[in-house]
């Protein structure tokens, strides 16, 4: 196999590069990939010494029945039945027997399909932005490669070792392609068709502890928020929309699930409600009788969780899908819960819309005092007092406010025993699910209906694009209490954790404008990459007819007018979301900008392009003999170039001088190794320049 010492290096480095991002999605265990790594590097060691004996075509195929017990075992045993991984291991163990058996010039391209498979599993289970990174890396090294096996041929067919020659120059080429090839990429992304859901699904083991949106689960234990909340990464973003008045957003209240039944140190969901929730025209839900004030829009992050997470204040919800679960709390819920970012409208009334059914006399999931102590009993009656249930409500939230501390230090400590005793009566300190669980069980020992909610609480304005950010550190637990069935009474929210145990905005300066600023990318790389849509191609398609339309207006002799005034109507396009029709219109002046800043980004890469190098005497010589061949003198590759000087005397006569001159500098470069000097520099460019114009003379 000729040059197979570079070729065998060149694709163990690209097979080296292939599955770095499958660790850190978790799809790939660390352990596996660093034992990847290790016989990789081990080929390259091997590689770079170019022994003679490499792996037979026989102890391949050994090697490879005897790993089909491995990839059963791992299939059916530690994979549990998942196919995303075993066949992933498979991969890798294929490709490290392949590229210890490359002994024919085939192999090389065996290898290099199984690279590019692992590639594709690389992208196809990434959604972090830095997977870009990943993607210039490897094409540049892929075209390196490629570059190499061309450059290899070359020599191949000269007879020449790449020693000879010395390094090739690359290094422009190589930052050339891989920038236009993902240049050209963009509209390709953007015009082809879209498929809903990733074509490879599914996790890998994660050494790592997975951090779950564990206060909207089912069961809720006593320290689920406060673990959640030791997370700053972004839950839901709500954008506000053109119009209404926004809202503080560290007053916000997001509701997620609420839940009944206690038992031990842990929480039950509540059960669903018995009447479906109504929908009206199109997807739209109504959630309560009072008309919406003010409208916005909410992009939400999976949770793995069912949980959709509403303004405490939402009269109409418009998610998008076409069915929705309400439970007796009020609380709503998805069918399913969300493999990618859901975007929802919701339209907010001015006072909050709770949706919780009323309660019974006597009995009912929301009267339940199980784990209630008698020494909860006493405390309940002695600090509530007597008076109206909203006035005994109000004393004892004022009481666990201002007599407890606000503590994560006991986070999930203490819940073996009774840990709202411990908290109540020993402690005096705890986290929001110790306040609200606490007060939700001492309303109940009073006769007042009283239930726990979970979800969110305050957010922070981003500046970059005026939209807040709500962060899993957000996470809070409050009570919900039935006061009465009199007007002004009902369900009312009341939130006993002091002040300072309430998620707030961080106030870090340039750290948090750097966070804010970071999130503004992670915001448009779900919109516009991860869930970018056949709607969005839809609107592309609309606005290049809508600026077409404008351009050719503008210079058209024929103006249509009506009523008179001039205007033109283009053909309408239908669209997956009308927007207003100002938004729609391209003026003349956005046109000739955008124009422009086309013209001088052409301008720019040409220039790049075209701007001029330092002429070698190779690349002279090679475009001395493609003149030659174009005027009519077929010039074969192993024709040597001292038989080229003498053809171009004989051929072509006036061209003979400064073709021999160019030869001349060639072979003394070549094959002498003496470097140009300045002036003759000058003196090959003028060479060429004389060869050139009396070669395309004659021909």
């Amino acid at each position: 196999m000729k040059f197979a010492r570079g070729k065998r290096i060149a694709l163990g480095w690209l097979a080296l590069v292939a599955p770095l991002p499958l660790p850190f999605n978790d799809v790939l265990e660390w352990p596996v990939f660093v034992v990847y790594a290790a016989l990789v590097l081990l080929f390259l060691r091997r590689a770079a010494r170019d022994p003679e004996r490499w792996l037979p075509i026989w102890a391949m195929n050994v090697i490879g029945l005897a790993y089909l017990p491995l990839f059963y075992i791992d299939l059916t045993v530690l994979g549990g039945g998942r196919l995303v991984g075993p066949v992933l291991h498979l991969g890798l163990f294929a490709l490290v027997v392949k590229l210890f058996a490359l002994s024919k010039e085939a192999d090389k391209w065996q290898a290099v399909i199984g690279i590019f498979f692992l590639f594709l599993a690389a992208m196809g289970t990434s959604v972090h932005p830095s997977i870009m990174l990943y993607l210039a890396g490897f094409v540049a090294v892929a075209l390196a490669l490629l570059a190499r096996f061309a450059w290899f041929h070359i020599l191949g067919q000269y007879g020449r070792d790449e020693t000879e020659l010395g390094r090739v120059p690359l290094g422009g080429f190589l930052a050339f392609a891989t920038i236009g090839a993902l240049l050209l990429a963009v509209p390709f992304f953007a015009l082809m068709p879209r498929i809903r859901s990733p074509y490879i699904v599914g996790r890998g083991a994660s050494f790592g502890a997975e951090l779950e949106a564990a206060g909207f689960t089912d069961d809720v234990t006593l320290d689920s928020i406060g673990q959640i909340r030791n997370s700053r990464g972004v839950a839901l973003r709500l954008q506000w929309q053109q119009g209404s008045t926004p809202e503080d957003p560290e007053d916000m209240r997001f509701k997620a699930a609420t839940h009944d039944l206690f038992k031990g140190a842990s929480w039950r969901r509540s059960p669903p409600a018995q009447a479906p929730l109504s929908r009206g025209r199109g997807l739209r839900y109504t959630l309560g009788a009072a008309p919406p004030i003010r409208w916005a829009t909410i992009w939400l992050r999976p949770l793995r969780s069912t949980s959709l997470p509403l303004p405490v204040e939402t009269a109409v919800v418009e998610p998008g899908v076409l069915s929705l679960r309400v439970d007796q709390g009020g609380a709503v819920s998805l069918p399913h819960p969300i493999l990618d970012t859901l975007q929802y409208r919701v339209g907010l009334a001015r006072q909050p819309v709770l949706l919780g059914e009323p309660p019974p006399v006597v009995g009912g999931s929301t009267l339940d005092t199980s784990g209630v102590t008698p020494r909860m009993r006493a405390l309940a009656a002695q600090v509530m007092g007597q008076g109206s249930a909203a006035e005994r409500v109000v004393r004892l939230e004022t009481h666990l406010i201002q007599k407890f501390d606000y503590s994560t230090t006991l986070l999930g400590a203490g819940l073996n025993g009774n840990p709202l005793d411990t908290f109540l009566f020993e402690t005096h300190r705890g986290h929001c699910e110790l306040f609200a669980s606490s007060m939700v069980l001492l309303l109940r020992t009073q006769g007042i209906p009283a239930r726990l909610v979970t979800g969110f609480l305050g957010g922070e304005y981003n500046p970059f694009e005026g939209y807040v950010i709500v962060r899993d550190s957000n996470a809070h637990a409050w009570v919900e209490a039935y006061v009465g069935s009199g007007p002004n009474e009902g369900w009312r929210i009341y939130d006993p954790t002091p002040p300072s145990g309430r998620p707030s905005a961080d106030t870090g300066g340039a750290w948090r404008l750097a966070q804010q600023a970071y999130d503004f990318m992670l915001f448009r790389w779900d919109r516009y990459v991860l869930t970018f849509g056949v709607g969005d191609q839809a609107e592309i398609l609309r606005r290049l007819y809508s600026a077409w339309s404008a351009l050719r207006n503008l210079f058209s002799s024929e103006k249509k007018s009506e009523s008179g005034n001039s205007s033109t109507e283009p053909l309408a396009i239908p669209t997956a979301q009308q927007a207003p029709a100002a938004a729609l219109t391209a003026s003349p002046l956005a046109i000739a900008g955008a124009a422009l800043f086309l013209l001088a980004t052409i301008a720019l890469i040409l220039w790049l392009v075209l701007r001029r190098r330092p002429l070698t005497p190779a690349a002279a010589y090679q475009r001395l003999r493609l003149r030659m061949g174009r005027g009519g003198v077929p010039l074969p590759g192993s024709l040597p170039p001292l038989a080229v000087r003498q053809l171009a005397s004989d051929r072509f006569p006036n061209a003979a001088a400064p073709a021999a001159r160019i030869i001349d500098f060639y072979v003394r470069e070549t094959y002498a190794g003496e470097p140009l000097e300045e002036t003759e520099q000058e003196d090959l460019r003028t060479a060429l320049r004389e060869a050139e114009a009396s070669l395309r003379k004659a021909g």
